[in-house]
């Protein structure tokens, strides 16, 4: 059996930043990356990811056990770091329902894991056509 040693969420919204949350549960850690805003230089470009971050600590019920597992979620973007995508087993892809910002994603996604599979949270994108390669073997 293959063991699962690093996640990724892709969007950090409010199911992205819970899937990190149970990942960091099971003492997994996990990277938990979303888009840059607007004009955003050094540590803000990762604001919307920290902001996700944010709200699972603070939500309740709680997502962490324990808000120590937090130090087991890593924030970034999808501009600055997906290159950290080699590091993982699994890759989980919860961004808004929008067609176009998925497949712009799992394009670069795909030139990042040079197709090795992509899982999804179940259900999220049903209508998701012409996927890359790699997230059609999901």
């Amino acid at each position: 059996m293959k063991r699962i040693h690093k996640v990724a969420v892709l969007g950090a919204g409010t199911m992205g930043a819970r899937i990190a949350a149970h990942f960091a549960n099971a003492g997994v850690p996990s990277y938990l990356f979303d888009i840059v805003p607007p004009d955003a230089d050094g540590p803000a470009r990762n604001k919307i990811a920290a902001a996700g971050l944010e709200a699972a600590k603070k939500s309740k019920p709680a997502a962490f056990f324990d808000p120590s597992l937090a130090r087991l979620v890593t924030i970034g973007n999808f501009e600055d770091d997906l290159k950290r995508l080699a590091e993982v087993d699994w890759i989980i892809e919860a961004v808004v329902e929008n067609l176009d910002l998925k497949r712009a994603l799992l394009k670069k996604v795909e030139a990042c894991r040079l197709l090795r599979p992509i899982a999804r949270a179940p259900g999220h994108d049903r209508k998701l056509r012409g996927r890359p390669q790699a997230a059609r073997r999901s």
